[in-house]
């Protein structure tokens, strides 16, 4: 009933207020199509040249700067509010992952990168964790479904993100703005963009935001997933004639935040000699050893909640929807960023010749309560240092009316560390199942690649209505990679898990071609039909975690990941109607997975631990389409969604823990003890259906004086976790409701702009992901509950 008053004043205000373009004055283009009651044209790179959204035969979503301004969406992790397709698993900035139709909801680790590419301003970037900051100053987010692998390559089996930060411009352009809102919420937000002269300008962009968290810790009643972000980006674009450019990017980001604390989700009946390393260490697990009275709670391990409390933990029967936790340590994520780049473009009689050299370091540090408890068990975490260097060179022929093509050359080179180490107190020997009490462990593994491509891409016009594009990319990968496990100290160590290892230098190389061919065809000048067959390659890995690898019992062999290999076919449809005041664009979708790259797990000498490796085969198909309407010059309306149908076709998984019939099966045993086939099943972190609806409204309610809304719903069905479908691993389905209203007054160059927004106004408790932490205990990532703000912003 509480709800009824916010959802009532929402359908009030439809019909009261509008919405103007949130940041920026309209410019010429945006005035022309408002007087001729148009949706404004949008322009993407899907082909790596500027063109218009509905000319490109290919399947992509665009969201302006301004709608992300509009919805107060400033974090990755909640993109897929606008782009239904997309799905962002953040568990922390370490272990965060995007997954385009499905695919690529892969945990953290880093001899192994994402199924979905990530670019920033034409930067690949190597790890979904290097996209974990406030998205500011941003152009427009383009999300291109399928595999992109002929001109966007490296590891693009599920589709790219791309991000455009905007350029310097030449005219005085300035910002501040300042908002705050629930939990103490402030963010801070300051751009100049100032002409040096008629060939250079700068622009330099900065922020930083703090929240106090929404992770309630029952033991200090102090909050966590606190946020504190800082981060600057400096440009400068030279433009000493109109046939050469150059852009210089420098950014800096870091963060100091309680990010990541996992909410105890469910408990599944208790698995003995159980523990997870995927992404890092043990967490809470039962050890049977231990004797407790009869009759006390957990004496029958029935799971591993009863079991701690019977040792003394806080009783953390909570609703996962209460948002709470109980533990007694450090809950500490550090990371920094920094970044250069330079992108020089030379227009020669038409053709252009554009380079791009980029150089990115990210670092994290944690330090966890790892045992996710108040009793001292286990603390500790993962040091992450990640290099990257870039270098592509493309040449771009100009349009032509028979045949225009872009060919190129690419390099990446990544290099890439981690060191783990923890440390066990005296509780750790009753709480897990094969960590000594008062030990020490750690261990250290490193990753190299070096990555060469030759691409090309051309678009032959075979009629005025009819084109066909193929393309072609050649890659080849050497990776190189190394694992060493230190003994846990004092004391032998209590199980070949936890023994001295050395991988010694391993290598990888691989070779590969992705392919595409596109047939388009104009059935009138508003309505463009097109058909695609695209195939691509995800580099193979290496799992690179130095503590309790399965290469001390298994072998080294067990700890290489193979190439993810996939084939693409769709049908799509572009078009406008009533004079570009109606967009629809429709597509299907049929996608073929081979040795998808997952987590899953093995029992190894008895002990079943968590184990990265290639899951299976999947295939995913679906319908997508996108609605935009232009009621009149004050009302927009816009619909979006996908229905995804991802299964597997073929793997092994453990058991689901409500189906579990004790440990002893062994790596790809097929369907021995332990194990079973997860063919069929809803590939984990895949809702079937998704949506994103949106109304915007403008007027001006007097000279220099206009008013505006925003409301914008998006929904999401049902997912899984767990590889294995277990409904302890379920997300339930979820609906966010954001809304935003406002007053912008302008005086000539000067702008006030203030104002009232929420997001998540009906405060859904809903969780970005969930994972197995071990013993079946399930843990999941809370989203943001609802938060209310203002803003004031001043353009002069």
């Amino acid at each position: 009933m509480k709800y009824i008053g916010f959802k009532s004043g929402i359908v009030a205000l439809l019909t009261t207020c509008s919405i103007a373009n949130a940041e920026e004055i309209p410019t010429s283009r945006q005035q022309k199509a408002e007087e001729l009651q148009q949706l404004e044209s949008t322009t993407v790179t899907a082909r790596r040249r500027l063109e218009k959204e509905q000319d490109v035969a290919a399947t992509t979503s665009v969201v302006k700067g301004e709608q992300l301004e509009a919805t107060r969406t400033y974090q990755v992790q909640d993109l897929p509010q606008l782009l239904p397709s997309l799905t962002v698993q953040f568990l922390q900035p370490r272990q965060s992952s995007i997954a385009i139709r499905g695919i690529g909801n892969n945990p953290a680790n880093e001899g192994l990168e994402g199924s979905a590419g990530i670019y920033l301003d034409n930067v690949y970037l190597g790890r979904p964790s290097l996209a974990i900051f406030d998205l500011l100053d941003i152009e427009q987010v383009d999300l291109l479904r399928g595999p992109q692998g002929t001109l966007f390559g490296k590891n693009t089996t599920a589709g790219v993100l791309n991000i455009n930060t905007r350029k310097p411009v030449f005219r005085s352009e300035n910002s501040v703005e300042i908002s705050g809102g629930s939990r103490d919420y402030e963010q801070f937000k300051a751009m100049i963009n100032q002409p040096l002269n008629d060939m250079a300008a700068v622009r330099i962009s900065a922020y930083k935001t703090h929240d106090d968290g929404w992770v309630k810790n029952t033991y200090d009643g102090k909050n966590l997933n606190e946020i504190n972000r800082t981060g600057v980006r400096g440009q400068l674009l030279l433009k000493p004639s109109e046939a050469f450019n150059l852009r210089l990017i420098a950014e800096h980001n870091e963060e100091d935040s309680s990010t990541g604390t996992l909410v105890p989700y469910s408990y599944g009946p208790w698995t003995p000699n159980s523990f997870t390393l995927i992404g890092g260490p043990p967490f809470i697990v039962p050890n049977p050893s231990v004797n407790l009275p009869a009759g006390t709670p957990g004496s029958n391990a029935t799971d591993g909640l009863s079991h701690a409390n019977s040792l003394g933990a806080s009783n953390r029967n909570y609703d996962p929807k209460d948002y709470k936790v109980s533990v007694d340590g450090k809950q500490r994520t550090r990371t920094k960023q920094d970044a250069l780049s330079a992108e020089a473009n030379w227009d020669l009689n038409g053709y252009t010749l554009t380079s791009i050299t980029a150089w990115r370091q990210w670092e994290f540090q944690p330090d966890n309560d790892l045992d996710r408890t108040d009793l001292y068990a286990v603390n500790g975490g993962v040091d992450v240092r990640h290099k990257q260097y870039s270098q592509e060179i493309r040449f771009a022929s100009p349009l032509s009316d028979v045949f225009d093509y872009v060919a190129g050359a690419y390099y990446y080179h990544q290099d890439v560390s981690n060191h783990e180490q923890y440390v066990t107190g005296p509780d750790a020997f009753a709480l897990t199942t094969i960590y000594p009490n008062n030990s020490a462990f750690s261990g250290s593994g490193y990753a190299k690649t070096n990555s060469y491509a030759l691409f090309g891409q051309g678009t032959w016009h075979l009629t005025e209505k009819l084109d066909l594009t193929a393309g072609l990319r050649a890659t080849l990968e050497k990776k190189e990679a190394r694992v060493v496990q230190n003994r846990i100290t004092p004391g032998p160590a209590p199980h070949p898990l936890l023994d001295a290892y050395d991988t010694g230098v391993q290598h990888q190389k691989d070779e590969s071609l992705s392919s595409l061919l596109t047939a388009s065809y104009w059935l009138n000048d508003h309505v463009l039909g097109y058909a695609t067959y695209s195939a691509s390659e995800k580099s193979g890995g290496y799992n690179i975690n130095g503590v309790a690898s399965p290469g001390a019992v298994l072998g080294t062999d067990a700890l290489n990941i193979d190439p993810e290999k996939a084939r693409n076919l769709e049908l799509g449809v572009k078009s406008s109607w009533l004079d570009q005041r109606v967009i629809a664009n429709a597509s299907l979708f049929l996608t073929k997975v081979t040795d998808y790259q997952a987590a899953t797990g093995a029992s190894i000498n008895g002990t079943y631990t968590g184990l990265l490796t290639n899951v299976g085969d999947l295939t995913s198909k679906g319908v997508e389409f996108d609605l935009r309407a232009l009621v009149n010059k004050h009302l927009s309306l816009g619909l979006n969604g996908a229905y995804t149908d991802a299964t597997f076709d073929r793997g092994t998984a453990p058991t689901p823990a409500e189906e579990f019939d004790g440990p002893g099966g062994t790596v790809n045993s097929g369907y021995g003890k332990g194990t079973r086939s997860i063919a069929g099943n809803q590939v984990n972190g895949a809702s079937r259906w998704t949506l994103s609806s949106n109304a915007d409204l403008r007027w001006n309610v007097a000279d220099n004086l206009e008013h505006y809304g925003s409301v914008q719903y998006s929904w999401r069905s049902e997912s899984y976790g767990d590889v294995n479908n277990s409904e302890y691993s379920k997300i339930a389905g979820y609906g966010i409701l954001n809304f935003s209203t406002g007053l912008r007054m302008t005086s000539g160059k000067h702008r006030w702009d203030l104002s009232l927004w929420a997001r998540n106004l009906l405060d859904k408790r809903y969780f970005l992901g969930v994972t197995n932490a071990g013993s079946n205990l399930y843990v999941g990532s809370a989203g943001q509950p609802r938060t209310i703000g203002a803003s004031l912003r001043y353009d002069f």
